[in-house]
């Protein structure tokens, strides 16, 4: 007998494992809580005034809507591992490693852009400052490529 509501959404998600599920859903979940948190934060109008501020150059806008495409991007990557998508997984990772090459470039210095930056007094704090920030990211991570690599090569 077939219920209803099963169709081939739900009998392929049945067959993901549960760590995969999870991380798929927490991938989506920082994205969307990261974005509330900040507009929280900064108000309706002060987010606002970090967009029309961060508009006004090329280089200010140019990573803005890079980021906005990374964060749409990892998003997509948190429903594709759901679907089980290798290629999900190393995007995902491929972004992480993007975002913390982009954050240490800027918050060191070495790219003078004030779009995101992690504050810090000296390159230690800064780093310190930034992997604590990345820990839910790594486990994450953790969760798409241990042990259950061998899940994703199998995956149609």
């Amino acid at each position: 007998m077939r219920l209803p509501f099963s169709s081939s959404a739900f009998s392929s998600s049945a067959t993901t494992p549960v760590p995969v599920l999870i991380a798929g859903t927490a991938i989506i979940a920082t994205q969307f809580l990261g974005v509330l948190l900040l507009v929280a934060e900064l108000g309706w109008g002060g987010t606002s005034e970090f967009l029309d501020e961060n508009l006004q150059s090329w280089d200010s806008a140019l990573i803005l809507v890079a980021s906005i495409l990374l964060l749409l991007l990892e998003i997509v990557c948190g429903v594709a591992v759901c679907r089980r998508q290798n290629w999900a997984r190393w995007c995902y990772l491929l972004c992480q490693i993007l975002i913390i090459f982009y954050l240490l470039i800027v918050s060191l210095d070495w790219l003078v852009l004030d779009v995101f930056r992690v504050e810090g007094d000296s390159g230690a704090e800064i780093l310190h400052s930034l992997l604590l920030q990345k820990i839910p990211d790594v486990v994450i991570i953790g969760l798409l490529f241990f042990p259950w690599h061998r899940y994703f090569h199998h995956a149609k």
